[in-house]
């Protein structure tokens, strides 16, 4: 038995842990004061007797590597079999929720001179105790082609499947519908599948709630001893370190204290690693302390996961909750938490002057970090819409003459404060006084003329803590404070869209009299000098972030965003309070959590209104876009015939854009008058009327930074149908039927028959299981994507580009 199986540990994934994975991978995560969380894995591929393991990275795998070493720990430095670590060849492949076959054939010589009969794929990120020759003996004897292991009602990413049906699989992945295990067990006929149920202690470390409780489980005996065992122990890393120190105003409650630590505070429920230092009057409670950490006097630590290296001043108190745990960052120094003054510099906010999703960030970020405390001023050009529209409310103030390129040039500064938001208005007749806001042949220089304007006002203004810019037109600005009197003000650059960069002449440059060494090239990318020149980088969701380090993403400022991939950050967009259906006055009727069933008279109003037939039975499917390829166009105009031709689906969308997909569109209704109607021009309709009377919402994208419209649709119990892609990978969870977990529907490949089948999966679901379908609804219209959240983590941003 010992030499059936092969395992295959899939880090192709990167868990949503926030900071904690910057510069690691999830498997790399110190665990329990003493362990990683891929010893779980290692030490239950040594314990049921594997000895061949092909470890599948993505990403920095360095601190992963370093840790493993030869796998001399469990048993696999050997001649025969051992340990391999098996990294991408094609860097734009990119990772799905689990490996593809299409990764496994990168290295298809590993499965091909490997003799074992069977093999198990796992994840590095589970926390439990398994024995693999039990399932393996269950899979035989019920003949199964796979089996998948599960805990409870969740689904681990583990299967057992014979060497030869996996490798038939990988040989034809250009062909084969299904990417992966998951794919394939949910999908393929005609496949014998099993499912096998663990009933030990089982946690997967998917986020930073889950690590935390994970290791504060461990402090419970029964769940220690049940993962912990004797007959099948855990093996890690091993390093020597004298025994841990206790002063004489220790104390310590239900803890684990590694060795090499000095404690001379107060310890309860938490778990300290190796050589912390807790000083005298500190309190840790229901927390974990990373090794080489700081603790000072009088410090108050609860519910927070402190990486390593991590200083906490004295008299400084951090607190999170269980769920939502106050997380540092490497090498990180906290002290109290006062008032930050942060300055936005951007191209436009919400209410004064809207193009795009770009002004409702500014607007609601900057009111909800008032709201939360923050002392936040904006600065935007004043625009002549804004004039017309704001004029009786804006105060003009000083006027200020300033040398750009040859000429003195003037401007004048208007103030305005709105919801506790201090906004200021750069007046420039020549470059601002226009009838649109962008699109004009000298666009690089009007906001190379802003940000200089821009850097003045703060020049003036009361000391910032941080300036915080967006997108290409406010990026040169980290280079301007570098060459001024505030050179070491800290810049934080968020990337919206990175498909806008502002690629321009260095003339610009003599305009605004910089002589940067590192820029000699006769043409720049502003967006690129940012990246390279800001203190720390963001952009609007996790996995756009991901995404933005594939060229297909990333475009070619890939390789610069590379370089600065331990200062960036994926923070995910929010929505307002105010898309909220029990009090939108919008809407035909208001419905809540509670009144779920109301939704429905929204829904027959919409029919009513739309001209489509009043059926509440009928399946509806709503789009409120910008009609562009980037929106998914293609696959709609692909698939809609062949859909609309065999199957009672309506259709509504209000949006605006491409002439030559509008006109297609039309040809479509045309073709189906009493199945689809569409609504050209943003103002056609009202959108709440398409979010809360749809079934479900369409969003094909072909890429997405983070999506609003998936995130209102939740919001409303609409269930989104999406393509698993930048913040609608992040928001929408995958209805999955085996489990029944989930709020939406998706699809990876950017495919039109792909884009189809999934829509006809939620068709499916709405005809025959009603009950779930409403389940699936509720279970949406209960998820936070508040603008507050999204606020929370900026603020903590702030404060480790302010503390480090």
């Amino acid at each position: 038995m010992n030499k059936s199986i092969l395992a295959v540990i899939d880090a192709t994934f990167k868990e949503n842990l926030d900071q904690l994975t910057l510069h690691r991978m999830p498997g790399a995560l110190p665990f329990a004061g003493k362990f990683r969380l891929i010893d779980f894995t290692l030490s239950n591929m040594r314990n049921s007797g594997i000895t061949n393991v092909a470890i599948f990275p993505y990403g920095n795998y360095r601190s992963l590597q370093d840790h493993i070493g030869s796998g001399k720990r469990w048993d696999l430095d050997r001649r025969r079999d051992g340990l391999f670590i098996l990294p991408p060849k094609n860097l734009n492949i990119i990772p799905g929720n689990m490996i593809s076959f299409q990764r496994m054939y990168e290295h298809i010589e590993y499965f091909r001179r490997s003799n074992q009969e069977y093999a198990v794929i796992t994840a590095p990120n589970i926390v439990w105790n398994i024995d693999f020759r039990k399932v393996l003996t269950n899979h035989i004897e019920e003949g199964a082609d796979i089996t998948e292991v599960m805990h409870q009602n969740i689904r681990l990413k583990t299967f057992v499947i014979s060497k030869k049906l996996l490798l038939e699989y990988i040989l034809t992945y250009d062909t084969l519908e299904y990417r992966n295990m998951l794919d394939l067990v949910e999908k393929a006929p005609n496949i014998k599948v099993h499912i096998y149920k663990h009933q030990g202690y089982t946690r997967t470390i998917t986020d930073a709630f889950n690590y935390l409780k994970s290791n504060l489980d461990m402090l419970r005996f029964d769940t220690g001893r049940n993962v912990f065992r004797e007959d099948r122990p855990i093996f890690s890393k091993e390093k020597t370190a004298p025994p841990a120190k206790y002063g004489q105003n220790a104390r310590i409650e239900n803890s684990m204290v590694s060795s090499g630590s000095v404690v001379d505070g107060t310890v309860i429920n938490s778990i300290i690693g190796r050589d912390v230092i807790i000083r005298r009057g500190a309190i840790v409670k229901n927390s974990y302390v990373m090794s080489g950490c700081f603790i000072e006097e009088n410090a108050h630590i609860e519910f927070a996961i402190t990486d390593k290296q991590t200083v906490v001043k004295d008299n400084t108190m951090i607190t999170g909750t269980l769920r939502r745990p106050f997380i540092t960052q490497k090498e990180q120094i906290i002290t109290n938490q006062k008032r930050q003054r942060i300055c936005m510099v951007a191209s436009e906010s919400y209410p004064f002057i809207k193009t795009g999703g770009l002004a409702d960030v500014i607007g609601s970020l900057s009111r909800n970090l008032a709201r939360l405390g923050e002392d936040v001023t904006v600065i935007i050009p004043l625009y002549k819409k804004i004039k017309d529209s704001f004029s009786e409310s804006l105060k003009r103030e000083d006027g200020f003459s300033m040398t750009f390129g040859s000429e003195k040039v003037y401007f004048r500064k208007y103030s305005y404060t709105y919801k506790k938001v201090q906004y200021y208005f750069v007046e420039s007749h020549d470059y601002f006084d226009r009838k649109q806001v962008y699109n004009y042949e000298d666009d690089v220089e009007r906001f190379a003329f802003f940000n200089k304007a821009a850097l003045m006002l703060i020049e003036q203004a009361e000391p910032f803590d941080v300036v915080h810019v967006h997108d290409w037109h406010t990026a040169l600005m980290p280079l301007l404070i570098e060459h001024s009197s505030l050179r070491g003000l800290k810049t934080l650059l968020t990337i919206h869209n990175v498909d806008y960069q502002g690629f321009t002449h260095r003339s610009i440059l003599d305009k605004l009299d910089i002589d940067e060494p590192t820029m000699r090239d006769e043409y720049f990318n502003c967006l690129e000098v940012g990246i390279n020149m800001a203190t720390k980088l963001s952009t609007v969701s996790p996995t756009y972030k991901e995404e933005l380090k594939y060229e297909y993403y990333g475009k070619n400022l890939t390789y610069a965003l590379l370089r600065r991939e331990r200062d960036f950050y994926g923070i995910l967009n929010g929505i307002s309070s105010s898309w909220n259906p029990g009090k939108d006055k919008l809407i035909h009727t208001n419905y809540t959590l509670q009144s779920p069933e109301l939704k429905v008279a929204n829904k027959t109003y919409l029919q009513e209104i739309m001209n489509l037939e009043v059926n509440p039975e009928r399946f509806m499917i709503g789009m409120v876009t910008r009609i562009v390829e980037q929106k998914g166009f293609d696959l709609i105009l692909h698939s809609f015939d062949d859909l609309f031709a065999h199957h009672n689906i309506q259709f509504v969308l209000l949006g605006t854009g491409d002439i030559k997909y509008e006109q297609e569109l039309k040809k479509l209704e045309s073709r189906y008058p009493d199945k689809i109607k569409l609504n050209l021009g943003y103002d056609a309709t009202v959108p709440n009327y398409i979010y809360a009377g749809c079934d479900a919402f369409l969003m094909p994208s072909r890429y997405e930074p983070c999506g609003l419209g998936q995130m209102i649709a939740l919001r409303y119990g609409t269930l989104p149908i999406v393509r698993d892609t930048g913040g609608l990978a992040d928001t929408v969870m995958k209805y999955d039927p085996i489990t029944r977990r989930g709020n939406g529907f998706k699809f990876f490949n950017y495919d039109a028959n792909e884009c189809k089948q999934t829509i006809l999966s939620a068709l499916n679901l709405y005809q025959n299981n009603r009950t779930i379908w409403n389940q699936l609804m509720v279970r949406a219209m209960k998820l936070d994507n508040s603008l507050k959240r999204s606020a929370s983590r900026y603020m903590e941003l702030y404060r480790v580009i302010i503390e480090n």
